[in-house]
């Protein structure tokens, strides 16, 4: 799927699925849901594999049921000719392993002329090409976006204003997107915010061919609160390497974030790239990342294969304090928020039938250099020394309703 049309099902869930009922009057409400039950296991029991960073736990050797499963309800309300609401709801494995239900949509949209949309209120960050379907895996060919490059920016939801401008040059359609807001993450024992975002992202579709590229900047605040963070905090402090503590948590960082990637979508034939760059002066590690999907469609089946990388570009920080046993502590710090993996994928999507798609995902993912991926795990030796591969099975059926 298009990424421009992935955005436009999930802004019209609703219309899409009740389009078989046409021919009845329409409804100023609508309300629609689609869903994800997947299993995750590992050849490790000590590498815990996550979907997302902010999952505190993840599978092991044994079948998990939450890594990936997620649930979402959707409802669309119509308040005029050109103004209408729109809500959303997911539920899914979260920050420290919760399952509150998340608003991750809410928002007025208003049709000011036919070819720009204006909206206000809740929405996806746009920082990548599937951002507007991260947790409606339907639109998309693998079990889950891969996370070497989509853990570049966890900061999901944008409260703020866009802007969107479509329209056809010749054969061409293209489309502008502006966008300013904030955005809050909430993290084991602490928190993240992006202040003062702004960005742009532009997407040129020509026939089977989709390119989109996007820029954007923020102010940025993370307070770590884990012990060993806790712990090197209290001895700069103590000895009076304050400088470097300022370093490592606080309110006063700036960061850009940089994306481009491409969809070719035949009939047959589906090639998909993606490349993210995520640049900090503080608090965190910069890094970028890249992957590269080819799949061929044999009628309901597409069989697929992904390459991946992430990869640290400068650490949280520099700074040695000249005391040898600080500054361990100080290169285990850089080392647990060092996301750095490649990977190789096999994978196969199967429409077993209208709305329902059922996928599975074999990985070879290789923790490093300097840090242990995406997996988790509480034993400090293994961050800084991650060791061999890991193999990933996962299994999923996705649907909407």
């Amino acid at each position: 799927m298009k990424p421009i049309a992935a955005h436009l099902l999930t802004l019209s869930l609703a219309g899409l699925l009740t389009g078989a009922h046409a021919s009845d009057a329409p409804s100023p409400f609508s309300l629609s849901g689609f869903g994800t039950v997947g299993a995750v296991r590992t050849d490790k029991d000590n590498r815990l594999f996550r979907s997302s960073t902010e999952q505190v736990s993840g599978a092991g050797t044994d079948f998990d049921p939450t890594v990936d499963s997620v649930l979402g309800v959707q409802g669309s309300l119509i308040l005029g000719t050109a103004l209408d609401l729109t809500i959303q709801s997911v539920v899914r494995k979260g920050v420290a392993d919760s399952y509150a239900p998340q608003l991750t949509w809410g928002f007025l949209r208003l049709q000011a002329t036919p070819e720009i949309v204006v909206r206000a209120g809740r929405m996806r960050t746009p920082f990548f090409m599937y951002s507007d379907s991260l947790n409606l895996n339907y639109a998309t060919p693998w079990v889950r976006p891969p996370v070497e490059v989509y853990s570049l920016n966890p900061f999901a939801d944008l409260n703020g204003v866009d802007a969107l401008y479509r329209t056809p040059i010749g054969a061409t359609d293209l489309e502008l997107h502006v966008y300013g807001g904030k955005s809050s993450l909430d993290i084991r024992n602490g928190g993240g915010k992006l202040q003062a975002v702004r960005g742009v992202k532009a997407a040129l579709s020509i026939s089977s061919l989709t390119l989109q590229a996007g820029y954007a900047r923020s102010n940025l605040s993370i307070h770590w609160g884990d012990p060993m963070f806790t712990a090197l905090n209290n001895h700069l402090l103590a000895t009076g390497n304050d400088a470097i503590a300022r370093d490592l948590s606080g309110d006063d960082s700036k960061g850009t974030f940089l994306s481009a990637g491409f969809q070719y979508d035949s009939d047959r034939l589906l090639m998909i790239g993606e490349y993210a760059r995520r640049t900090v002066d503080r608090y965190t590690v910069s890094a970028a990342g890249w992957y590269f999907t080819a799949g061929y469609r044999f009628n309901s089946l597409t069989p697929y294969i992904t390459v991946a990388r992430q990869i640290q570009t400068a650490p949280v920080t520099n700074a040695q304090s000249g005391i040898a046993q600080l500054d361990d502590l100080l290169s285990l710090f850089n080392a647990m928020r060092n996301k750095s993996q490649s990977s190789l994928a096999l994978g196969a999507r199967w429409d077993v039938a209208r709305n329902v798609a059922v996928k599975t995902q074999v990985e070879r993912i290789q923790p490093g250099p300097g840090g242990l991926g995406i997996f988790a795990n509480d034993n400090f030796r293994d961050v800084v020394d991650p060791g061999g591969p890991v193999h990933v099975l996962s299994i999923s059926a996705d649907f909407v309703f």
